[in-house]
C-alpha cells in the first residue's frame, strides 16, 4: 500500500480537500485507485507500480536536468543534479540557436539545493548560473564529463506581460449575441469591429469575447463556446462575408445573397430571439464555398501566396481539423484569422489599451478533433467537472476529457504551448476559464460502477511559466477566473505573476453574506457585476431568472418560493451596499435601471485595474444566455440581444462617460 500511494502522490492524484462549507474531506484509496485507473495504470499490477515510481521519482535524479528546465529571467540559473562522487568534474552548459558562449563552471563551487538517495548513491542537486538569456524557450546541452544531456530553458520573466497600472474600463459580450447588420442572423467580425469603433469613442479599454473556438459544423446546435471540437482553432461562423476580399466583384455569391433561398433564409430568422445555429449555419456555410471558389479562381498570386504563408505557419493547429475538404477548411481559418486581427488592430490604433480580450475554455468536447488528435494526453474515462457545492449537491460533470498530468509534459509540453499560444493570436488579452485547471481539476469518473470523483493535480510550476512566457511573447495581459474554492497557493501563485483575478459582484461577500465594499476588489483583478453564468442584473432584480427556471421545469412551487424568499434578503443587501456607496434613495421597488446604474457607479470606484460593464446588462436583457446544469430544457448560447449595439451604447453614453471620469481621476 504504501507503493501505492506514493503513487498517488507522483500522479497527482490527491488526498483531501476542503469543502464549501468548511467539512475536511479525505478521498479513499478506493476513489484514488480509481482516479489513477484511469490514467492506464493497473493498480493491481505490483510490479509496474514499482516502475513507475522509480520512473517518476528516482529517475529524474538519474539524469543531469529534466527535458525542460525553468529558468529565472531576473536571476539565470538551471538546476543540475549529479552522482556526489562526480563533485571533483566541470559541468558545462552550450546554448543552440543563440549567440552566446557555453558556461563552465567546477561543480564543486555551486550551490547546493537538494539531495537524494537511491541505491545507496547521493545525488545532489546543484545551482548552475546562467548568463542573461532572452524570455522564451532556449534548446541547451549539459554536459559532466562523458555524459551529456539536452534540455529546453524556459526563460520566465517575474511577471506576465502588463499594460501599466493606471485603472480601465471595458465591456463584455457573446459575440454571437450582438444584432447582426448583415441580417445572416448571428454577430460576426464586422459586428465586433463597429463595436471596437464605437468602444474606442466611449474611451473604453478593452472587449471581453466569449470563447471563439472552433464548433461543430455538422451539428450546428451544439453551441455552447464552452464545450468546442478544438480550442486552437475559430469558428468561422463569426466570419462577416463583406469583410472578405472575396466577396468584392463575386457574381455568383451577389445572385446568391439576392436570391430566393436568401429571402426565405432572412424571413425564417427574422425577429427570432433565439439563433437558429442550423438556419445560420446552411446558408452562411454556401456563401463561405462562392467565397472560397472566387479566391481559387480570381486570388492573386500575392494572397494565395500569404495564404500559403499562413497555412505553414498554423500547420501543427490546421492538421487536427478533421474535414473532407481540408484546403476550404484552412481558408475559413485563415479568413477568420484576418478579420479577428482588423479588429484587434483597429482597437489599438483607436487608442484602447488592451483591445480584445480572448476566452480560454477549460476542456474540449470528447468527440471533437483536438481531443481526436490528442488522445494520448487524455485519460481513459474521467471527465472534468466540479465537487459539491450549495447548486449541486451531488457535483458536476461537465463531460469534458480530463488530461493526464503525467501525459501532458509529453515533447516539453508541446500541447499546452501551442493551446496558448493560438488563443494570444491577434488578441491584447486571455482570460482562462476555470483557472484553478492548472493547478487541480475535479475528476469525475465510475468506481465500482456508481458516480465517483476527486481532484487531480497538475505541474503547476510549469503551466504557469508557460502563461508568462507566452503572455510576453504575445503581448498578452492574462486573467485568471478564479471564482469559487480556490486553493490558497494558487491566488498567492497567480498574484505573484500579475495575473489579474475575476472578481463577480454577485459573489464577492464577507462572513456575515454582505457584499463586500467597492474598496475590497484587489488592484490586480478584473471586476464585473454578471457573466455568462449568471441572470443579467435585470433579470436577477426582477427574479424573473427565479421564475424563467420554475417555467422551465427547473424548480417547483416551494423550491422557488423559498429561493424568492432569498432574493428578497439579497436585494436588501445590494441596498445596503449601495449606502456605503453613499447612495441612500433606493428601495426594494425602485426600477431596475435606476439600481443598475448606481451598482455600476459604485463599483466604479473600486482598486480593480480592470472594471467590465456587461453589454447585455446595458442592453437590459432579463434572459439569460445560459443556465448552468441545464442542456436541453432551456435555449443556452442562442439569446440575441434586442438593440444594436450603436443604440446600446449611444444611449448609455452618459453612464460611460460617467464611470470614465471616475476611473481616469
Amino acid at each position: 500500500m504504501e507503493s501505492l500511494s506514493q503513487l498517488f502522490y507522483l500522479h497527482g492524484i490527491g488526498y483531501e480537500y476542503t469543502k464549501y462549507n468548511g467539512e475536511h474531506v479525505v478521498f479513499s484509496n478506493d476513489t484514488r485507485s480509481a482516479a489513477l485507473s484511469c490514467c492506464g495504470v493497473d493498480v493491481t499490477d505490483q510490479a509496474q507500480i514499482d516502475h513507475l515510481n522509480i520512473l517518476l521519482d528516482a529517475n529524474k535524479w538519474l539524469q543531469l536536468v529534466p527535458s525542460c528546465s525553468l529558468v529565472c529571467a531576473e536571476q539565470p540559473a538551471v538546476k543540475v543534479r549529479v552522482d556526489k562522487r562526480k563533485l571533483a568534474q566541470q559541468c558545462t552548459i552550450s546554448f543552440a540557436c543563440v549567440d552566446l558562449p557555453s558556461v563552465t563552471h567546477s561543480l564543486a563551487e555551486l550551490e547546493c539545493s537538494g539531495d537524494y538517495v537511491f541505491n545507496e548513491i547521493t545525488y545532489l542537486e546543484l545551482i548552475f548560473p546562467l548568463p542573461t538569456l532572452p524570455i522564451g524557450y532556449l534548446d541547451a546541452s549539459v554536459q559532466v564529463a562523458d555524459k551529456k544531456q539536452q534540455t529546453q530553458l524556459w526563460v520566465t520573466p517575474k511577471h506576465c506581460y502588463q499594460v501599466g497600472e493606471q485603472k480601465q474600463s471595458g465591456l463584455s459580450i457573446q459575440l454571437y449575441s450582438l444584432k447582426n447588420k448583415a441580417e445572416l442572423g448571428v454577430g460576426d467580425f464586422a459586428d465586433l469591429l463597429t463595436l471596437v469603433q464605437q468602444s474606442a469613442q466611449h474611451k473604453l479599454d478593452y472587449i471581453l469575447l466569449n470563447p471563439l473556438h472552433l464548433l461543430f459544423c455538422q451539428q450546428p446546435e451544439r453551441a455552447s463556446p464552452y464545450s468546442p471540437n478544438s480550442r486552437a482553432l475559430l469558428n468561422p461562423l463569426y466570419l462577416a462575408i463583406d469583410l472578405c476580399i472575396d466577396s468584392k466583384n463575386n457574381l455568383e455569391l451577389d445572385h446568391y445573397l439576392q436570391s430566393s433561398t436568401a429571402t426565405e433564409f432572412k424571413q425564417r430568422i427574422q425577429g427570432l430571439q433565439y439563433i437558429d445555429y442550423s438556419a445560420v449555419n446552411q446558408f452562411k456555410y454556401a456563401a463561405f464555398k462562392l467565397l472560397y471558389q472566387n479566391f481559387k479562381s480570381h486570388g492573386s498570386e500575392q494572397r494565395k501566396q500569404h495564404f500559403s504563408d499562413f497555412c505553414q505557419l498554423h500547420e501543427a493547429t490546421l492538421a487536427t481539423l478533421k474535414v473532407n475538404d481540408t484546403e476550404f477548411a484552412n481558408y475559413l481559418q485563415w479568413q477568420a484569422h484576418m478579420q479577428l486581427k482588423q479588429c484587434q488592430t483597429s482597437a489599438r490604433a483607436r487608442g484602447m489599451s488592451i483591445g480584445l480580450i480572448n476566452d480560454l475554455a477549460v476542456g474540449c468536447a470528447g468527440d471533437g478533433s483536438e481531443f481526436l488528435n490528442q488522445q494520448s494526453l487524455f485519460t481513459d474515462s474521467a471527465y472534468v467537472g466540479a465537487p459539491p457545492d450549495p447548486w449541486a449537491e451531488q457535483g458536476q460533470n461537465w463531460g469534458l476529457p480530463a488530461l493526464n498530468p503525467i501525459k501532458l509534459s509529453d515533447n516539453n509540453f508541446s500541447y499546452y504551448k501551442a493551446l496558448i499560444r493560438a488563443n494570444m493570436e491577434n488578441v491584447g488579452g486571455l482570460r482562462i476559464d476555470h483557472v484553478m485547471a492548472i493547478r487541480r481539476l475535479w475528476w469525475c469518473f465510475e468506481n465500482q460502477q456508481q458516480p465517483d470523483g476527486c481532484y487531480v493535480y497538475y505541474p503547476f510550476e510549469y503551466l504557469l511559466a508557460i502563461l508568462t512566457i507566452e503572455s510576453h511573447l504575445n503581448q498578452c495581459i492574462v486573467i485568471g477566473e478564479d471564482l469559487g474554492v480556490v486553493p490558497p497557493e494558487v491566488k498567492t501563485a497567480l498574484a505573484d505573476k500579475a495575473i489579474f483575478s475575476n472578481g463577480l459582484f454577485y459573489f464577492e461577500k464577507d462572513f456575515h453574506g454582505e457584499f463586500l465594499t467597492a474598496q475590497s476588489f484587489p488592484a490586480q483583478s478584473l471586476l464585473m457585476v454578471a457573466n455568462h453564468d449568471v441572470p443579467p442584473f435585470f433579470g436577477w432584480w426582477q427574479g424573473f431568472d427565479l421564475t424563467l427556471k420554475h417555467e422551465y421545469q427547473l424548480l417547483d412551487e416551494q423550491q422557488l418560493g423559498q429561493l424568492q424568499t432569498e432574493r428578497k434578503i439579497e436585494k436588501q443587501r445590494l441596498l445596503r451596499f449601495l449606502s456605503s456607496c453613499e447612495t441612500h434613495s433606493f428601495s426594494l421597488d425602485s426600477p431596475a435601471e435606476d439600481v443598475y446604474q448606481a451598482v455600476t457607479l459604485g463599483l466604479a470606484h473600486a482598486p480593480a485595474r480592470l472594471f467590465t460593464i456587461q453589454l447585455d446588462d446595458l442592453d437590459e436583457q432579463i434572459l439569460p444566455v445560459n443556465i448552468p446544469g441545464t442542456d436541453q430544457e432551456y435555449p443556452n448560447w442562442r439569446r440575441v440581444l434586442s438593440h444594436s449595439s450603436e443604440h446600446i451604447l449611444a444611449r448609455h453614453s452618459a453612464l460611460l462617460s460617467a464611470i470614465n471620469s471616475i476611473r481616469t481621476n
